[in-house]
Parts: structure tokens; C-alpha cells; sequence
């Protein structure tokens, strides 16, 4: 499955915030997290959540398709 991500801007007590929120595949995940914190590079600042789940198996045994 392909990953994917989702990014909010909203604000909190006239605070702005971001919240990204990313779905990393089950293989190349640290790849594509890394890919998609570089495209929004200028869209985060210290105001940004950063909510990932990572798809990734502990073991070989826990792949299937």
C-alpha cells in the first residue's frame, strides 16, 4: 500500500498550528516520511504537529501480502 499524509492548519487562542499527519507504507517508510518532512519543509515551523503511524512490521515473519 502507498502511504500518504494529510496536513491541517488551524488555529488555538489565536495561535497558529499546523498538524501533519503522515501514513508511512509498510517498506520504504523512513523514505517516504523523509521525502514528504523535505516537500513541506517550508510549511512546518515550530508551531506543527507531527503525528505519524508507522505501517512497519518488527520481523520478517509479520510480512504478508
Amino acid at each position: 500500500k502507498e502511504g500518504h499524509y494529510l496536513v491541517v492548519k488551524s488555529s488555538i487562542h489565536q495561535e497558529e498550528l499546523t498538524t501533519l499527519n503522515i501514513y508511512a507504507p509498510n517498506t520504504g517508510g523512513p523514505r517516504f516520511i523523509k521525502q514528504v518532512l523535505g516537500d513541506l519543509q517550508t510549511d512546518l515551523d515550530s508551531h506543527t504537529i507531527t503525528v505519524e503511524y508507522f505501517n512497519t512490521p518488527l520481523s520478517i515473519l509479520d510480512r504478508s501480502s
